[in-house]
């Protein structure tokens, strides 16, 4: 499996014969420009899978589907709500259960999370392997709090890309108005780092490799706040896991995962995100 982000909310993702974008918030050249600088061809794109409608994790959705003839796939409520939505015969609304097989073995499947979108979700992704094995990664942004059956299900991963939107001090003294501000902490807008840190904690296993964190505010949050947080967790529960800070201007380098490390040693999985 093969996964990276290439900025503006977008995450590439390469198995089982699929090779698919988790949410689009750049434009058509400006997200292949990102994936070839990775390595990836944008070209060969399967599959765009949408969290929720806001332009930015959406903006470039219809014309990349435009330009490689992608599948995109979302909620009935996102898809609704696309304000520039991709041609009807390539819009695939997610199964009532939120599973999804793509390519021949990348098993997708969609979370709800709480966000002030119509019908948002984030996306666990399975790449099943013989023998029983199997790799799994996710994606997780814009939600306001991460509820129980959220941390359930996203227990057992080998790689996570996790919001660290705000640090709440610095939201509270920072400029935005005090609507933004009262959106943002609700539970319907955005993780704080210590939010964010605290459903890692719930999740690691000795067998998680990878943590991502992205999505952070330009005007509420640093690299070093985030950094913080994310790495006092990871040192209270002992964790060996690599901490990788994602930014908005350019892709991460691709991140290796090592099979050894896994509890149930898949195969190798590259993940780069911002």
């Amino acid at each position: 499996m093969l996964a990276s982000g290439s900025g503006g909310n977008t995450t590439f993702i390469e198995a089982g014969g699929a090779r698919v974008l988790v949410d689009a918030g750049l434009s058509y050249r400006e997200t292949r420009r990102r994936c070839a600088q990775a390595g990836v061809d944008l070209s060969e794109l399967t599959d765009v899978l949408l969290t929720h409608e806001h332009a930015d994790h959406c903006f470039g959705a219809a014309t990349i589907a435009r330009k490689v003839g992608a599948r995109v796939h979302a909620t009935c409520g996102t898809l609704q709500a696309l304000r520039d939505p991709p041609p009807a015969e390539q819009c695939f609304a997610l199964p009532r259960d939120g599973s999804l097989l793509l390519g021949r073995a990348l098993h997708v499947r969609a979370l709800p999370v709480p966000h002030d979108a119509v019908e948002p979700v984030a996306y666990v992704l399975e790449e099943r392997l013989e023998a029983g094995r199997c790799v799994r990664a996710a994606v997780v942004t814009d939600l306001g709090c991460a509820p129980r059956a959220l941390a359930k299900a996203l227990c057992g991963l080998d790689a996570l890309v996790l919001e660290m939107n705000h640090d709440a001090r610095l939201l509270l003294e920072g400029p935005h108005p005090e609507s933004v501000k009262r959106r943002v902490r609700s539970d319907l807008g955005h993780l704080s780092n210590a939010q964010a840190a605290q459903l890692v904690g719930r999740i690691l296993h000795p067998g998680f490799q990878h943590l991502v964190v992205a999505h952070l505010s330009e005007h509420s949050n640093t690299p070093s706040h985030a950094r913080r947080e994310a790495e006092a967790v990871l040192e209270v529960r002992n964790s060996r896991a690599a901490l990788h800070l994602a930014g908005q201007a350019r892709a991460l380098p691709p991140i290796l995962l090592d099979p050894g490390l896994s509890l149930r040693h898949p195969r190798q999985l590259a993940l780069f995100g911002n």
